[in-house]
C-alpha cells in the first residue's frame, strides 16, 4: 500500500520512472509465434470473409510492439515474418519485410496518443494493416504477380482492415495478460 502511494506521488510530481521491462523468454516467444503462424495458415482460412482472414501474426506483433516498444516488437516481427514466409506460398522475405516495417511504424504511432487510450490498439492495427498489406502487394507486383492496384486495395486491404479491427481487441487483451505476467521477469 505504501509503495503504491509512493508510486502515485512520483507520477504526480513527474519523477516517475517506469520499471525496466524484461525481455520475453525466447522459448515462450518461439511457442507464441509458431502457434500463431500455424493457426493463421491452417485454421484461419476457414474464417474467410470476402476472401480475407485476420492477420493474426500482424496483430500479435503490433500488440507486443505497443506493450513493450519497438525494441522487443521488432525481433518478434522478424521471427514471425520468417515463420510466415516458410509456411506461405508467397515470395520469401515478403512477410518478413512487411511485418517488420508495419511493426516499427505501429510502435512509433503510439507517441502521439496516450498509452492508455482505448483507441490506440485499433488505430495501430488499422495503420499496420494498411502498411503490411500495401507493402506485401508491392512486393508481389515486383515479383511479377499480376496485381490490379485499385481492385487489390478494395478487395484485400479494406476487408483486411475490418477483420483486423475486429480481432485486435481480443488479441491485444491476451497479449496484455502475457505482458503483465512477464514484465517483471516472472515466468509462469
Amino acid at each position: 500500500m505504501i509503495a503504491s502511494l509512493e508510486s502515485a506521488r512520483c507520477k504526480q510530481s513527474g519523477h516517475y520512472k517506469e520499471p525496466e521491462r524484461s525481455a520475453i523468454n525466447p522459448y515462450l516467444a518461439a511457442g507464441l509465434l509458431i502457434t500463431t503462424a500455424l493457426i493463421q495458415t491452417s485454421a484461419m482460412p476457414r474464417l474467410s470473409l470476402w476472401g480475407v482472414t485476420p492477420d493474426l501474426m500482424l496483430l500479435v506483433v503490433v500488440s507486443w510492439s505497443l506493450l513493450r516498444g519497438n525494441s522487443q516488437g521488432f525481433p518478434l516481427a522478424l521471427a514471425g515474418g520468417l515463420i510466415l514466409d516458410l509456411l506461405s506460398g508467397g515470395p520469401l522475405g515478403a512477410a518478413t519485410l512487411s511485418l517488420t516495417l508495419a511493426s516499427m511504424i505501429a510502435s512509433w504511432s503510439q507517441h502521439g496518443i496516450a498509452r492508455d487510450s482505448i483507441w490506440l490498439p485499433l488505430a495501430a492495427a488499422s495503420l499496420a494493416t494498411v502498411l503490411y498489406d500495401g507493402i506485401y502487394v508491392v512486393i508481389l507486383r515486383a515479383c511479377g504477380r499480376p496485381i490490379t492496384w485499385g481492385l487489390g486495395f478494395l478487395q484485400v486491404i479494406v476487408p483486411s482492415i475490418a477483420w483486423n479491427a475486429l480481432a485486435m481487441y481480443p488479441a491485444y487483451g491476451l497479449l496484455r495478460r502475457l505482458h503483465l505476467r512477464t514484465v517483471f521477469g516472472q515466468s509462469e
